[in-house]
């Protein structure tokens, strides 16, 4: 079992340089023959931005539930994040029968395939990040030393978005319509992760539930050391229960990745 880890961890280790120029190809390609064309990077997530501000702070008139700042700039601090996650999780699961054609004529280690697409949302993350600290900075906040934190919940996602891409990657070539299922269930997991609005209300027994969400977890640290400027310890028992699952995942994820990966030329 543990054996499968290894290997997938040492093909992406021995091509980090590959899985690189794969991702950010892969990023540029999004906006090849686009008139902007890298400063998509910066506009996309602008544009998203405004509309949900339009749509909730506007339209449904929503406040931010706690602190000093204005709701749009507590509604993007969680936003932004999720965005990134929910791209990793909507095309990582396509990725190897998406990449069909070009594992048919040459040799790429299969379990770079996925991971590279998850990197490729990282990259395109970290831009889009950039954009939120420069908005709060214009909006008159000093910027702190807790900022940094949040290299810390990127990393945990990296992570827990890594061990995803190989689960699904490798099901969907066996079983096309789970990436048709988890299209649905990503859909989910936006209104029941506190992105827009906060738990804080709800009956104990669902709060409980509820943030035993993985991505509860990554979206409240982004806010914890942005907004609130709390420590990694502060939701420590969430932190135990997300390594211990995404750990787990992920050994689940190589697992499942190996043991069909002898049949991905043939099924795709």
């Amino acid at each position: 079992m543990l054996n499968n880890v290894k290997t997938v961890l040492k093909e992406n280790y021995d091509n980090r340089y590959r899985l690189i120029r794969l991702a950010n190809y892969e990023l540029k390609a999004q906006n090849n023959g686009t008139m902007f064309g890298f400063l998509w990077n910066f506009f996309n997530p602008i544009l998203q931005i405004l509309v949900y501000w339009f749509v909730f702070a506007i339209g449904l008139k929503s406040a931010a539930p706690q602190g000093k700042y204005p709701y749009i700039i507590w509604m993007i601090v969680g936003i932004m994040p999720w965005f990134y996650m929910s791209t990793a999780l909507t095309t990582t699961g396509n990725s190897i029968y998406a990449y069909s054609g070009v594992l048919k004529r040459m040799y790429i280690p299969l379990s770079i395939v996925p991971i590279k697409s998850v990197l490729s949302a990282l990259i395109a993350h970290f831009w889009s990040m950039l954009v939120v600290i420069g908005i709060i900075f214009a909006s008159g906040y000093s910027i702190s030393l807790y900022y940094f934190q949040t290299l810390y919940f990127t990393f945990a996602s990296f992570i827990l978005l890594c061990a995803y891409a190989l689960f699904a990657s490798a099901v969907v070539v066996v079983f096309r319509d789970f990436q048709k299922i988890m299209l649905s269930v990503i859909r989910l997991l936006f209104y029941i992760t506190p992105i827009v609005w906060v738990q804080d209300n709800l009956p104990a027994e669902l709060k409980f539930i509820l943030k035993l969400n993985p991505f509860a977890y990554l979206i409240d640290g982004y806010r914890d050391s942005i907004l609130y400027e709390r420590n990694l310890m502060f939701h420590w028992k969430q932190g135990v229960f997300f390594w211990a699952f995404t750990i787990i995942f992920f050994i689940i994820g190589c697992n499942i990745h190996m043991k069909f990966r002898k049949q991905f030329i043939d099924l795709i």
